[in-house]
């Protein structure tokens, strides 16, 4: 087993109950259902939201409407047809990630 392993399976476990966290405020705040991914490497946001609605302008609401809820940070793109916005859980220690393709 590599030495990060556990710390990684740590860092999993911390986004699993941030996940669950966030999907009781979906049910609280109206939040539009989007798909939530766990990542196995460290160089990847620990907990990433894919605003993936069946139409552009509906994955764009549905973004909109997570990064003013986590109050994340827009990233600026070099390609106009990504939305990306991330924020620091910083109880949890973990990188959140929305991501959107329009």
């Amino acid at each position: 087993m590599a030495e990060e392993t556990p710390d990684q399976i740590h860092v999993q476990q911390r986004a699993a109950k941030v996940l669950e966290k966030l999907l009781a405020r979906t049910i609280n705040e109206k939040l539009p259902v989007i798909s939530w991914t766990i990542a196995s490497s460290a160089s990847q946001a620990a907990l990433t939201g894919h605003c993936d609605a069946g139409d552009a302008e509906q994955r764009r609401s549905n973004f909109e409407a997570w990064r003013e809820a986590l109050t994340a940070n827009a990233l600026s793109s070099e390609n106009a047809t990504r939305l990306h916005a991330t924020v620091t859980d910083n109880y949890a220690d973990l990188d959140i990630a929305l991501i959107a393709e329009i």
